[in-house]
């Protein structure tokens, strides 16, 4: 959601300081500004994930499992896939708002703009 918000911001605060500018330079403004964005958030999404899952890497440790018990484990394979689908999530969230925002922005940032006018 983080990302969502932020890149469609940046997208609507380009339209807004002009107007003119097409579908395509909203959409390449809006991956310039995620693709920074991008990287740190899986990371922290890697790292959130490790830290939930804190109990089950100390128990693991701590009974000395063997790798191939570790590896065979559910709570271990639930883990990994939900870091994976929440990064996969995370990266695709970029270009999905940015065409969005892209498309819809003239289509609706014309009546906003009349509105601000006679405000």
């Amino acid at each position: 959601m983080d990302v969502a918000i932020s890149v469609a911001s940046s997208v609507n605060e380009v339209y807004l300081k002009n107007p003119n500018s097409g579908a395509g330079i909203l959409f390449a403004s809006g991956m310039n500004v995620s693709r920074d964005m991008l990287g740190t958030m899986a990371n922290t999404l890697i790292l959130a994930f490790t830290g939930s899952s804190l109990v089950v890497l100390i128990q693991i440790y701590t009974y000395n499992m063997p790798y191939y018990q570790v590896m065979n484990s559910n709570q271990i394979t639930a883990e990994i896939i939900q870091a994976l689908t929440g990064s996969c999530a995370v990266i695709m969230t970029a270009p999905a708002v940015s065409l969005l925002s892209a498309k819809l922005l003239p289509l609706f940032g014309k009546s906003k703009r009349k509105i601000q006018q006679v405000c």
